[in-house]
């Protein structure tokens, strides 16, 4: 979201010092692609790590539950952007000032609301972090009870 920040600045100056009547900012669209592919990226892996986590870590019989969870949390991550749209029209477009995400993309800062998206992204990171150093996995959990279930046969059989 930084790329994005960044390419929307300069996008915006860009309009504003060439100051077309039709608003149009003279760049390539290429300037998007940095960031469209960094966002790419970013997007399949995330899928693929969350649903081999989700294959591994959920129950057998709940394996197919695995899709559907990630379907929902989709959902939810819509639901979410929506209100932090809604947010950021209401507290930005306040004192006869436009807000960040105007009908005119020049006159709005769609920047800012980019790096909003990005500092809520590092949030979102430093939790991740702190979640998972805390997660233990099954497989880890199935290996100490089973270590634990030899000792107890082995002393058995020594007596």
């Amino acid at each position: 979201m930084i790329a994005a920040a960044m390419v929307e600045k300069k996008r915006r100056d860009s309009a504003t010092s060439h100051n077309r009547p039709d608003g149009v900012a003279p760049l390539s669209v290429m300037w998007l692609a940095p960031q469209l592919i960094l966002m790419a990226f970013a997007e399949a892996f995330n899928l693929l790590g969350l649903l081999e986590f989700y294959y591994k870590e959920f129950p057998d019989n709940m394996k197919s539950m695995s899709t559907a969870m990630f379907c929902v949390m989709a959902g939810v991550g819509n639901y979410l952007s929506s209100a932090l749209v809604t947010t950021v029209h209401k507290v930005t477009g306040k004192h006869g000032r436009p807000n960040w995400l105007a009908a005119d993309i020049n006159v709005g800062r769609v920047d800012y609301f980019y790096y909003v998206i990005a500092g809520l992204g590092v949030l979102n990171m430093g939790y991740h972090l702190i979640v998972s150093s805390q997660y233990q996995y099954k497989e880890k959990i199935q290996g100490s009870e089973e270590e634990s279930k030899l000792d107890i046969e082995l002393n058995a059989s020594k007596k």
